[in-house]
C-alpha cells in the first residue's frame, strides 16, 4: 500500500465538481416544462451536496458557484444571460448559493475528516506490517535488506527511490570510545535522508533514502516513524546476537567442564587397570606363571583399546561442535558398512550372539561410509554392554519408501521411558555408580550428528525389559542407485579396519 500526499487534490474531485452541475442543468432541463423555476433549485442543491460529500471544501466551492451560474443562465427571466430581472429569481439564487456554500462546506469538512481518519488508520496499519515483518529478521544483514525492501514498497516511486546500504569499514579500536555499539544516528543531507548504523562488531552501515520530492513535513513525520520503528528491530537483533554469543559462552564453559569430568572419571579406570597390570608385570614377573602374564598383558590390551575409543569419541564429537564435519561422499553399500563395524565389534564381544538380517538387492548410497560405520559402530558397542552372555544382538537393514532403515536391537534391560528424550544427549548415560558399566555418553550424541550430516536421524524404536532396547537409524535414498548398476569409483570389495577414517 503507497503513502499518499493528501495536500495533492485528484482530478477526479475537480472533474466532478464540474460534471455535478451539468448533470443537474440537464435534469432541469427537461424538467422546466413540469415544475417551477424555484423548484429547480432544488436539483443544484443536491448535486453540490453530492459534490460535497464526495470530494473536499473547495471543490464543493466550484460546484456551488457554478450551480449558481447554470441556474441564473439557464432558468431565470431573462434566459441565457446572467441577469436577474425578477427580485424573488435573487433571492432565490441567493439562497441557493448560500444553502450550497454552507451544507457544502459542513458536509466537506466531515469528508476531510473521515479522510484523515482513513488516512491514519491505513499508516497504522503499514507500521504494524512493517514492524511484522522486520520482527521475524534474526540478523543485522537480514534486518537491513527487508527494511530497504519495506521502504521501496511502502512510499511512491516519486518520493522515494533507489534506496541503498554502504557497509563501512569496522572503527577502529582508538575511536570505539567516540561511537557506541548498537548505535542508530539519522541525519539530513541535500534531500538525502541518512540512517547510520554500528553493530555489536563496531562495524557501521549506512543506509541512504534519497528523496526526489521536496522535504515536506508530512514526508519527515513518516521517515523518522519507521526509523523508530526500524531502532527498534535493530536493538532486538543486537540484543540476541548478544545473548547468543553469551550462550555460546556459557555453552563452551559446560562443555570444558563436562569434557574435564567425563576425562577425570571415565579415563581412570582403564588408566588404573593398565598400571597396575604394567606394574604387576614389572615387579612379580619372576613369580608369575605364564597365563597370568598372558592374562596381565590382555587386560593392558584391553584396556588401552578402551582408552583409544573414549579418547577418539571426545575427538569427534570435539569436531561435530564446532562445525568441522566434512562430508567426503562416495558409492557405497550398507553391507559394506555393517562387515566393517562387526568387524571392529568382535574384540568386545563376550559371548553375545551377532543374528544380520539385510533385505536383498538394497541400492547403493552416495554417503560417507567411514561416519556411517562409526555411527553403526556407536549403536553396536552400546548394544554389546548392556546384552547378557548368551543373548542375541538383532540388525535388520532394510528399505522403507525413499529410506534406509537400520534397526540395532540388544537383549539388555530396556530404557525407561523418562530417559527417551535424552538418550541423544552429551554425556547422558544410564550408569548408576558402579552398579553399572557406562560410557562417556558420547556415543550416540555422535551417531546422531552423523546421521544429521546426511539428513538421517536416530530414534529409540521401542524399549523394555522384556524386549530390550531397539534403535532405528534412517537415511535418505535420494540418490541411491541399483546395486547391480555401475557406479564410477565404487569400491566393491568390504572395507576393513585400516581403511576406516575419521571425523
Amino acid at each position: 500500500m503507497l503513502l499518499n500526499d493528501n495536500s495533492r487534490w485528484r482530478w477526479s474531485h475537480w472533474l466532478l465538481a464540474l460534471l455535478a452541475p451539468l448533470l443537474a442543468t440537464l435534469v432541469c432541463w427537461f424538467l422546466a416544462d413540469y415544475l417551477p423555476a424555484a423548484s429547480l433549485a432544488l436539483f443544484y442543491l443536491a448535486a453540490v451536496l453530492l459534490t460535497a460529500v464526495s470530494t473536499a471544501i473547495r471543490p464543493a466551492l466550484l460546484s456551488a458557484v457554478l450551480s449558481f451560474l447554470s441556474y441564473n443562465f439557464f432558468f431565470t427571466a431573462p434566459h441565457f444571460t446572467l441577469f436577474i430581472l425578477h427580485r424573488e429569481d435573487i433571492l432565490t439564487a441567493s439562497l441557493l448559493i448560500l444553502v450550497a456554500l454552507v451544507t457544502g462546506q459542513l458536509a466537506a469538512g466531515l469528508r476531510e475528516k473521515v479522510d484523515a481518519l482513513q488516512s491514519s488508520e491505513r499508516w497504522t496499519k503499514q507500521q504494524m506490517m512493517l514492524a511484522q515483518s522486520l520482527a521475524s529478521c534474526m540478523q543485522a544483514d537480514e534486518l537491513i535488506r527487508i527494511f530497504l525492501q519495506e521502504v521501496q514498497a511502502l512510499f511512491r516511486p516519486d518520493l522515494i527511490e533507489n534506496a541503498s546500504v554502504i557497509h563501512l569499514n569496522t572503527t577502529p579500536v582508538k575511536e570505539r570510545n567516540q561511537v557506541k555499539k548498537g548505535s542508530l544516528n539519522t541525519r539530513w543531507e541535500n534531500d538525502c535522508f541518512h540512517i547510520v548504523l554500528c553493530d555489536n562488531s563496531y562495524q557501521q552501515h549506512e543506509i541512504k533514502l534519497p528523496l526526489k520530492a521536496p522535504v515536506t513535513p508530512w514526508l519527515k513525520t513518516r521517515l523518522e516513524a519507521i526509523t523508530e520503528i526500524f531502532h527498534l528491530a535493530w536493538s532486538r537483533v543486537l540484543l540476541v546476537e548478544n545473548l547468543q554469543q553469551e550462550t555460546v559462552i556459557k555453552e563452551r564453559e559446560q562443555l570444558r567442564s563436562a569434557l574435564l569430568s567425563s576425562i577425570s572419571h571415565d579415563l581412570r579406570t582403564p588408566l588404573a587397570t593398565m598400571i597396575g597390570s604394567v606394574s604387576s608385570l614389572c615387579d612379580l614377573r619372576p613369580s608369575l606363571s605364564e597365563e597370568q602374564q598372558d592374562e596381565l598383558l590382555r587386560n593392558t590390551l584391553s584396556e588401552a583399546r578402551r582408552l583409544d575409543r573414549y579418547i577418539q569419541k571426545l575427538l569427534d564429537m570435539t569436531k561435530i561442535g564446532q562445525g568441522e564435519l566434512k562430508l567426503e561422499r562416495d558409492w557405497a553399500g550398507i553391507d559394506d558398512i555393517l562387515s566393517v563395524s562387526l568387524k571392529r565389534l568382535q574384540p568386545l564381544l563376550n559371548g553375545q550372539n551377532i543374528v544380520i538380517q539385510v533385505e536383498p538387492e538394497l541400492p547403493l548410497l552416495y554417503v560417507h561410509a567411514a561416519l556411517l560405520e562409526q555411527a553403526t559402530f556407536n549403536v553396536l558397542e552400546n548394544a554389546v554392554r548392556y546384552t547378557p552372555a548368551g543373548k542375541n544382538i538383532q540388525i535388520n537393514a532394510h528399505a522403507s519408501g525413499n529410506r534406509l532403515l537400520i534397526d540395532i536391537a540388544d537383549s539388555g534391560p530396556g530404557i525407561p521411558p523418562e530417559h527417551w528424550p535424552h538418550i541423544f544427549d552429551m554425556f547422558f548415560t544410564l550408569a548408576k555408580g558402579d552398579q553399572q558399566t557406562g560410557g562417556t555418553g558420547l556415543g550416540l550424541t555422535i551417531c546422531q550428528g552423523i546421521l544429521a550430516a546426511h539428513g538421517g536421524s536416530a530414534a529409540i524404536l521401542y524399549s523394555s525389559a522384556e524386549q530390550g532396547t531397539c534403535f532405528r537409524l534412517s537415511l535418505p535414498m535420494d540418490n541411491a542407485v541399483p546395486v547391480n548398476n555401475t557406479v564410477p569409483g565404487n569400491n566393491a570389495e568390504p572395507m576393513d579396519n585400516t581403511n576406516r577414517g575419521t571425523l
